[in-house]
Order: structure tokens, then C-alpha cells, then sequence
């Protein structure tokens, strides 16, 4: 059987919220064949048995690692693993409330050739607020001192707020620098062709690092809020500067971000032409 998409959620001790994903996505009424790829990164005996219930499904993979291989390695597991002509990479506490929303974004990918990515709008839990998902190509500067007292200042003030897209109209279908991969659509080839999300990175980076090779590779990336999901609005790389010493998720964001930085710092503007 020809699978049309493959939706790939990689976990870290959230088997809870995976289940009701998975069980939202499982009402999708789609008109072709998908599948679902769990890739388990948390070492929890208890949290793998949940995930494993899910087994019963015939068109679910539950995929547990003995070890913590990270969100990169974990994705590309899931992609390698991936049949479909798209692939869908899925936070774990995405809830796909309308069931007609993977039609819709398959529709628009086939639709619009020259999109190599595209993601929906995302609601958070608890207080409906639209999550930004949007971001402009990062600069260093910028995210050091958007966690420290200068991102107070008015002239630095008003560049984060243009790096984090608060001006953006999250209602309007748009190009974008880049999506945050708490939920993408890309043609599998096109992420075949970059060797998936690149292993210099270990949590984070790796996703405007792709966006930056889809652009100089000739495709766009596209906002789609004409599909919403809800998102439960954590994110794990929240901090500041005085946290830095304590948190390890943030001390990792600082260092992709120096990775990130190296690795373009020659290349130009991804959107220019």
C-alpha cells in the first residue's frame, strides 16, 4: 500500500498527551492512506509501556530507544523509518481537534509545488493564544540579548520583537523565514536531499537550519493558519540569563545557537532571491 504521509512524534516522558495525539489523529478523515511513527527518547519503562498500547492500531510504529539520542538523531530515526511522500514532524502535545485538518495540508502541499515546508497555526492550552511559531533567521546577538536586561533597551527592544514576528498577522497565509518544527509539512524527498535535520545541532537550531537550505534550494516556507492545532505551550528552552547555570535545556539553546551561527555566517540571505 502507497502511503501519502508519514507523521512522526518523537517523546520525551509525555506518553499521556502522545496517546490523546495519537487518538486526534486517528479521527483525521483523509481521503489516502498515512501512518504513524513514535520515536521514544525518555528511558522510562512505564512511559514506553503506554506508548506500546498503541501498537493495537495497525498503521502505528512504536520505536524505543535504550538510550536518549536527542530530538535530531530522534526525528531522522523517524524519517528513515518513513514511507510517505510527506512527512509530518509532531510535537507530542499537538491535539488535532478538526478532522479535516491533515486533508487540508496535504491538499495545499499538492497544490503549491514550490512549498517545501508548511505549518499550521497553533493555539496553546488553557489560554487560546495563538503560539509563535514564526521566527526571522536568527542572529546571535540578538538571542543573547533577548535573556539578558538589554533586550529592555529601545533600540534592542524593538529587534527582538522583529526576531520573534510579534508584528505578524497570524491569521494571514504568508512566506516566512522559518517555522518552529513543533509541527511541519515537508516533501520527503526534498528532506531526503539535506540528509534530514543536521546532527551538528542536538535539540535546537536544527530547524531554521533547515528552512535556510529549503529557501537556497528554490522552495518557500509557508504559515497556513487556514489549519489550526493546540499545542500545550511549554517550551523548554524558557530562560533567561540568570537561569543559564541552572538549566540545561538553556545552556544547550546558547551553544546550537553558536553552532548555528558558525555555520552560517558566510551564506548570505536564504530569501533574496
Amino acid at each position: 500500500m502507497t502511503v501519502k504521509a508519514s507523521i512522526i512524534i518523537l517523546d520525551f516522558k509525555k506518553s499521556k498527551r502522545v496517546c490523546e495525539n495519537v487518538e486526534s489523529i486517528l479521527k483525521q478523515e483523509a481521503d489516502f492512506p498515512f501512518e504513524i511513527i513514535i520515536i521514544d527518547n525518555s528511558c522510562d519503562g512505564q512511559n514506553a509501556e503506554k506508548l506500546k498500547t498503541l501498537e493495537k492500531y495497525g498503521n502505528i510504529q512504536v520505536n524505543i530507544n535504550e538510550t536518549n539520542i536527542g530530538y535530531i538523531k530522534g526525528n531522522n530515526l523517524g524519517a528513515k523509518l518513513a514511507r510517505g511522500e510527506y512527512l509530518l514532524i509532531v510535537n507530542p502535545d499537538i491535539i488535532w481537534k478538526d478532522s479535516d485538518t491533515l486533508q487540508k495540508l496535504i491538499d495545499f502541499m499538492d497544490k503549491n509545488s514550490n512549498v517545501g515546508i508548511c505549518g499550521p497555526k497553533q493555539i496553546n492550552d488553557g489560554d487560546d493564544s495563538t503560539a509563535m511559531t514564526v521566527r526571522a533567521f536568527p542572529k546571535f546577538g540578538l538571542q543573547v540579548a533577548r535573556r539578558t536586561f538589554l533586550r529592555h533597551l529601545p533600540i534592542i527592544k524593538k529587534w527582538v520583537a522583529h526576531d520573534e514576528m510579534q508584528h505578524l498577522d497570524y491569521d494571514k497565509v504568508q512566506d516566512v523565514d522559518w517555522l518552529q518544527s513543533s509541527f511541519w509539512v515537508i516533501r520527503k524527498d526534498l528532506w531526503d536531499s539535506f540528509g534530514g535535520l543536521n546532527s551538528d545541532y542536538f535539540i535546537f537550531m536544527s530547524d531554521p537550519d533547515l528552512c535556510f537550505k529549503v529557501w537556497k534550494k528554490g522552495y518557500k516556507v509557508v504559515y497556513y493558519p487556514d489549519v489550526t492545532v493546540h499545542a500545550d505551550g511549554i517550551r523548554c528552552s524558557e530562560g533567561g540569563v540568570f537561569t543559564y547555570f541552572q538549566k540545561w535545556t538553556l545552556r544547550q539553546h546558547v551553544r546550537d545557537a553558536l553552532r548555528y551561527w558558525w555555520n552560517h555566517l558566510f551564506k548570505g540571505s536564504a530569501r533574496k532571491n
